[in-house]
C-alpha cells in the first residue's frame, strides 16, 4: 500500500479552501500528518494533509470535537469552511482540513508549577468533554491497547500477523516487542482497566500542544489521536514520552488534576501500564511506517532498549503518586 502523501499541497485542495491565490510554506514537525502555514486574504490558515490511515470518518470524529471544545471557551483551531460548505476535501487518498493558525508559545517543560497549571487544564477539559455526544468510537480507532484496530492500514491482518512480518527482517526487535505486548495485555487485564469508563479523550495532551500569550492560554493543539478511553490515558501518555517525568513534575502534575477531577485507587494503579500501552501504540504505528513506508525501525529500537527500561525503573515512583492529594 502507498503513502500518497506530498510534499506540495495541489491547487485543488487551495482552491477548495478559498486559498489559490496564496502561497503555502511547510510548517516543520508532526510525526503523524503534514502540515502548511498558508496567509490568506482573512487570516493566517493552516493546511494539514492527514496521514493515509485516518479515514474521512475519523476526521469527522475528530473535528466534532474539536468544536465541543470550541463551544466550551477552550482555544482550539475550528475548522475553516470550504467553498463546498463542508470542512474535509478528498484529494488523491487522503483528506485535508484548514484551520486558522494561532497565535502563542510553548513554555517551559520543566516548572512545577507549570505542571500543576497542566494538570488543572486536563482535569477541567475532561469535565467539559464529558458532554461530547458521540457516544460512539471514533473510527479507525480502538482503546489504547486495540491494537489490532491501529495497525488496520497496514493491510496485513492483526497485530500479531504484522509483528510476524517484521520478525522476518528484525526478529530480535520482534521478540521484545512481543514480550512488552503480553505483559502489557497481562498487566492491563489483571489491574481491571477494562473496568474503567471510556469517555472522550484528547489523546496527547502534551505540554508542547498548548501555547500562550500573554500570560493566557491562547492555543490547544493536535487532537489527532483523540478517541474514547480512559480518562487516565491522557496522564498516563505524558509520563514517558523520551524518558520518564520527573517525579517532582508528575506529582504536580496530577496534583494539579486533581484539584478538578479526583483519581481513583484503579487508576493510580494503572499508571505504568497505561504508560507502557501508549509506549506500545507508538510501536505499532512504527512497525505500519516499516510495513507501508519501508522505513527503518530505529525508533523501535530507541523505544525498547531506552524508553521501557525506563519506565521500569520510575514505575514505583508513578504508582506512589497515588499518595498526592488536591491542594
Amino acid at each position: 500500500m502507498a503513502d500518497t502523501r506530498t510534499p506540495e499541497v495541489p491547487s485543488g485542495v487551495l482552491q477548495a479552501f478559498g486559498l489559490a491565490e496564496a502561497e503555502p510554506h511547510v510548517l516543520a514537525g508532526g510525526a503523524m500528518n503534514r502540515h502548511w502555514l498558508v496567509t490568506g486574504v482573512d487570516q493566517q490558515v493552516v493546511l494539514r494533509q492527514y496521514h493515509p490511515s485516518r479515514e474521512r470518518a475519523a476526521v469527522e470524529w475528530e473535528q466534532s470535537l474539536v468544536r465541543h471544545a470550541g463551544a466550551r471557551g477552550w482555544p482550539v483551531a475550528l475548522p475553516r469552511v470550504a467553498r463546498d460548505g463542508g470542512s474535509i476535501v478528498e484529494h488523491d487518498g487522503t483528506a485535508w482540513a484548514a484551520a486558522p493558525f494561532l497565535e502563542g508559545e510553548q513554555r517551559a517543560t520543566d516548572s512545577v508549577a507549570m505542571a500543576n497549571i497542566h494538570g488543572r487544564l486536563l482535569g477541567r477539559l475532561h469535565r467539559d468533554f464529558a458532554s461530547f455526544e458521540q457516544t460512539e468510537q471514533r473510527p479507525g480507532f480502538g482503546k489504547v491497547w486495540e491494537l489490532d484496530e491501529w495497525v488496520r492500514y497496514a493491510d496485513a491482518g492483526s497485530f500479531n500477523d504484522l509483528l510476524r512480518a517484521f520478525g522476518q527482517d528484525f526478529p530480535g526487535l520482534a521478540t521484545e516487542i512481543r514480550k512488552q505486548r503480553y505483559r502489557n495485555l497481562r498487566e492491563l487485564s489483571r489491574l481491571k482497566y477494562p473496568d474503567l469508563p471510556d469517555m472522550p479523550i484528547h489523546g496527547d495532551f502534551q505540554r508542547s500542544n498548548l501555547l500562550w500569550k500573554d500570560g493566557q492560554l491562547s492555543g490547544v493543539l493536535d487532537f489527532d489521536l483523540c478517541r474514547r478511553d480512559a480518562l487516565v490515558c491522557d496522564i498516563a501518555a505524558q509520563l514517558v514520552p523520551f524518558q520518564p517525568l520527573e517525579i517532582r513534575l508528575a506529582a504536580a502534575l496530577v496534583e494539579g488534576y486533581q484539584s478538578v477531577r479526583r483519581l481513583n485507587s484503579l487508576e493510580f494503579d494503572l499508571l505504568p501500564a497505561l504508560a507502557r500501552a501508549s509506549m506500545l501504540a507508538g510501536v505499532a504505528f512504527l512497525v505500519v511506517e516499516w510495513r507501508v513506508r519501508g522505513l527503518l525501525p530505529v525508533g523501535i529500537a530507541r523505544t525498547m532498549t531506552s524508553r521501557f527500561p525506563a519506565l521500569d525503573a520510575a514505575a514505583a515512583e508513578f504508582r506512589a503518586l497515588g499518595g498526592v492529594r488536591a491542594g
